[in-house]
């Protein structure tokens, strides 16, 4: 006897327009359909940012309309949570009965002021992997019970109600993202490479969480503190099956912390090693914490198929470094790119510009490390206040930026906050000159300079990324601080006035 509906639930997934198809693909929705039964549930992905589909299109209404879910779930980070309760209410005035959940980096932070919005009727805050799932069971019982859906949050009578956060520690209970369901290879054709070379390439999601206390970073609130891992044997078969059966060559590994467990990476290389999938390629693209390693380890990544590693000591001086909390030894940053070059490798280097406190004379020592390492390239980003950092908290304290701003995006130059020591500095001056020294610092590194920009990255999006600091070095006021490009995190017509109520 079937015990499953003839007529299944029906799950609408929306990835909003917003999202940068060239940074970042909707993995986490791929892992939330590989995970919900599809005995019980007909799930279907709606990518609006790889077609450039805003909340008022015709094609998405008619889409929803047709599809008439039962669900629709919406993944959303800070440029594009309007957009994202442009959806909710979109998919409300379609049918009322229709349920909404939001999640993802910006519900996880600012949950409590987004209950009250009459549009949304659920959130999960952290990973939904596993728990979304059994709320989709719980929904369709007579009595529910909220209270034990891992990472929801719900409203009340007097309020909402906030579960713990889903911490699982056994990872490998996780099933593969579903890559079929999102459209991957349309991705690369269009530019999406994250510091890997053009060729087929697919994001692996190794260890999750983060023990470290940056300032700036919110990855331990997203993912927890202790670090979690995939057995090796899961993770190799995971690689061969995206590499047998998907053609992928480059696999990006998009941890925070891959190598914290120096002793478990190993590992990971060596059974890659075994596999000797010919053509595979490895990377990096978060970074790597310089102090979690050695040589051995460097040489097992270059055999097992990486060619660069980028680090990220983000400044040059020892205040700044204080002021961020980043727990780095300047000393050690020479040694280790020294190491991972010997092993073969090329090194890349995260650095923040006008981090708050940060002085001219410390980016003045930001600028001798750059020039004392020789790095094969530089990522040098203006500070952003991302929501859910720490520092965006304290500067919120301060009155030195509003509670709730949600800049377009974090990647074109505009700033959401400038420092008073930082009020009349080009950026897109010092980062082209920067650029510029580091080729005439080391004249042999221009050959890879210039083909990392184009290779490892879409030719597009560096001649974008060109012009507007090109655009923005001539006039930089238009690149400052400006309501006109910041807009207020809540509607203000949604009252807020309710009480949490403590599991």
């Amino acid at each position: 006897m079937d015990i499953y509906p003839k007529n299944k639930y029906k799950i609408a997934l929306v990835w909003p327009n917003g999202y940068n198809p060239e940074y970042s693909i909707p993995i986490s929705l791929s892992y939330l359909k590989s995970n919900i039964d599809e005995k019980k549930y007909e799930v279907r992905i709606f990518d609006n940012a790889l077609r450039k589909l805003s909340c008022d299109s015709e094609i998405f209404y008619n889409e929803i309309k047709s599809f008439d879910p039962n669900v629709v779930g919406i993944s959303t980070w800070s440029p594009m949570f309007l957009e994202t309760l442009e959806i909710a209410k979109l998919v409300k005035s379609i049918n009322s009965k229709v349920i909404t959940v939001l999640g993802g980096a910006h519900i996880t932070s600012y949950y409590e002021r987004i209950i009250g919005v009459d549009d949304v009727d659920f959130m999960f805050r952290g990973e939904a992997d596993l728990s979304f799932g059994v709320f989709l069971d719980e929904l369709q019982k007579k009595k529910k019970n909220w209270n034990k859906i891992k990472g929801l949050v719900y409203k009340t009578k007097d309020g909402y109600k906030c579960n713990d956060m889903d911490r699982e520690n056994n990872l490998d209970l996780i099933k593969i993202p579903d890559y079929s369901a999102i459209n991957l290879e349309e991705y690369v054709k269009i530019g999406y490479r994250w510091n890997s070379p053009p060729d087929p390439n697919a994001p692996l999601w190794v260890t999750r969480g983060c023990p470290y206390r940056c300032q700036y970073c919110a990855a331990p609130d997203l993912n927890g503190r202790p670090v979690r891992k995939h057995s090796i044997e899961y993770m190799m078969r995971w690689i061969s099956q995206l590499y047998y059966e998907r053609g992928t060559r480059w696999f990006n590994i998009i941890d925070d912390n891959f190598t914290f467990d120096v002793k478990y990476a190993k590992a990971f290389c060596k059974a890659v090693i075994k596999l000797n999938l010919k053509g595979a390629g490895f990377g990096t693209p978060n970074g790597i914490r310089m102090q979690r390693g050695d040589f051995e380890l460097w040489q097992l990544m270059k055999k097992a198929g990486w060619r660069h590693l980028i680090v990220a000591p983000e400044s040059g001086s020892t205040h700044t470094l204080e002021l961020m909390k980043k727990d780095l030894k300047l000393e050690v940053v020479p040694k280790v790119v020294k190491e991972i070059r010997k092993a073969g490798l090329k090194c890349q280097a995260f650095f923040i510009i006008g981090y708050p406190g940060e002085r001219l004379k410390d980016l003045e020592e930001t600028v001798k490390l750059i020039r004392k390492c020789k790095f094969n390239f530089v990522f040098l980003a203006n500070f952003h206040p991302l929501p859910g950092t720490p520092v965006y908290d304290d500067l919120v304290k301060k009155g030195e930026i509003k509670d709730g701003l949600l800049p377009n995006n974090f990647a074109d130059g505009h700033r959401a906050y400038t420092s008073k020591e930082f009020q009349n500095f080009n950026f897109s001056k010092f980062i082209l000159k920067m650029h510029l020294l580091m080729m005439i610092n080391d004249p042999l590194n221009i050959p890879y300079h210039f083909g990392l920009m184009f290779n490892l990255f879409s030719p597009k999006l560096v001649v974008k990324k060109f012009v507007l600091n090109i655009f923005s070095m001539f006039f930089p006021k238009k690149f400052s601080a400006t309501a006109n490009y910041f807009q207020p995190m809540h509607v203000q017509s949604q009252s807020l006035n309710v009480s949490v109520i403590e599991n």
